[in-house]
């Protein structure tokens, strides 16, 4: 049975279509059926959602392609992030346009069910990792934080991993959950539940990496949605 999916912006419509009927975003590896990775896919690769090409993330933010359709972004950049990633302004995967990262928050199903969980099965251990240390949970909501401004951290280049991206102040955030705005209260439950994660990392670099977190997580308050907790 065809998967019910919501409405496609034109540029995700144009991706290629896995067998469930999901388009495929752009950074999305193929990999033949000998399980290797598939340069141009033909009919017969299939595409595996948790591997990203590295090759093409560098490429998209080098040259402001959107990360889920891969056609130029233009002068309005979004970043699809975790609540995590809103207090430490970092993040491994470059922007979107806008209506492609709206569609991101109402039809990925990591991204619209909470009780999601990543799929470590047979996941190759050696797969390159992007720089940093990742969060391996489910936040439950998710921001699109749109910035002008972002920088490589690390040492880039072409073939991959090492780097993250540091984000500029936000000129606008929207949050979701389950494929709708989120609630104040969902959001701070994230926080709350991923807050204890960062420090552990910060206490881990001494006191004034302790203090700039703290500083950073008040600066990222000033962005929660309106209403009751």
């Amino acid at each position: 049975m065809p998967v019910s999916l919501p409405e496609m912006p034109d540029r995700i419509k144009r991706l290629a279509r896995d067998e469930r009927g999901y388009p495929v975003p752009r950074f999305v590896m193929w990999f033949t059926k000998a399980g290797k990775p598939a340069q141009l896919p033909r009919e017969s690769d299939k595409p595996d959602f948790r591997y990203a090409d590295q090759g093409f993330r560098y490429l998209a933010f080098k040259r402001g392609l959107c990360w889920l359709c891969g056609e130029p972004t233009g002068t309005h950049k979004v970043y699809v992030i975790g609540p995590m990633c809103v207090i430490n302004r970092t993040t491994s995967e470059p922007a979107c346009h806008r209506d492609c990262a709206e569609y991101a928050a109402r039809a990925c199903p990591f991204l619209i069910n909470p009780r999601e969980k990543r799929n470590l099965k047979g996941l190759d251990p050696e797969a390159r990792s992007p720089g940093g240390t990742m969060i391996k949970r489910n936040p439950g909501c998710m921001a699109l934080y749109e910035t002008r401004e972002a920088v490589m951290m690390g040492a880039p280049g072409y073939d991959g991993g090492g780097w993250l991206i540091r984000l500029g102040a936000p000129e606008r955030i929207d949050w979701w959950a389950e494929g709708r705005g989120a609630t104040r209260g969902e959001v701070m439950a994230s926080i709350e539940s991923g807050y204890p994660l960062l420090f552990a990392e910060a206490k881990k670099d001494g006191p004034e990496a302790i203090h700039d977190l703290g500083r950073m997580h008040l600066a990222a308050m000033k962005f929660m949605p309106a209403g009751a907790v």
